[in-house]
């Protein structure tokens, strides 16, 4: 399991860099990646801006979507065991 991930306009599909992730959230995920793109391409964020989002804020998210399944999938095979 990687601890990094792709992000910005050539990016892989999260599902695809993260199958574990359900795929709404992939989903949810690359909207916002593309997202992030999109604004900064229309002028609505400045380059430090998403500076920021890209080097912080966004990891943050993605690794918290990560713990949650990550430590649901840790918990169902425990009880399985």
């Amino acid at each position: 399991m990687s601890n990094t991930f792709e992000q910005g306009w050539a990016a892989r599909p999260f599902k695809e860099q993260f199958p574990e992730l359900p795929t709404e959230q992939a989903e949810k995920l690359d909207r916002l990646n593309m997202a992030i793109t999109d604004m900064l391409m229309a002028d609505l964020l400045t380059d430090a801006q998403v500076a920021t989002i890209r080097a912080k804020r966004f990891p943050r998210l993605v690794a918290e979507h990560l713990m949650v399944v990550r430590a649901a999938s840790a918990k169902a095979k425990a009880k399985g065991e």
